[in-house]
């Protein structure tokens, strides 16, 4: 199988609900207009397609100088184990360079093991203030 992978790729507001289900994340799906934002807010997006197909996505914050948050890297749970989580963030890498920018992401409990292996550290001095809505 041949992926295409791309950084900044169009992605329509359904496709991204789709892969965000598929991929067992948990976003506001249902929401489109939220979701429509989270899009177009992204400064980097990059996609793995299948034919055409979103089944991987990475979505990124970043001031291309000193940090990048990443704030999604779901794949279609058909996909995972597969490298493509690896693969998007390889090239979320190439494209901001990892001489000056320092990458952050929160992890869902599950997914820990996944950015260990990634060379992703554990950090303990992270602070959230949650959003009112929970989704």
């Amino acid at each position: 199988m041949e992926l295409a992978y791309r950084v900044n790729d169009v992605c329509q507001v359904e496709e991204v609900e789709d892969v965000f289900r598929a991929s067992g994340i948990r976003r506001p799906i249902g929401d489109a207009e939220r979701i429509a934002r989270m899009i177009a807010h992204a400064d980097v997006i990059v996609t793995a397609r299948d034919g055409g197909r979103l089944v991987g996505l990475l979505r990124a914050l970043t001031d291309y100088s000193y940090c990048c948050y990443i704030s999604d890297i779901a794949v279609d749970g058909a996909y995972q184990r597969m490298g493509v989580g690896k693969r998007l963030l390889e090239l979320l890498r190439h494209e901001l360079g990892e001489d000056e920018v320092q990458y952050v992401l929160t992890s869902a409990p599950g997914a820990v093991g996944f950015y260990e292996k990634l060379g992703f550290e554990r950090a303990d001095k992270a602070f959230v203030i949650r959003r009112k809505r929970n989704t």
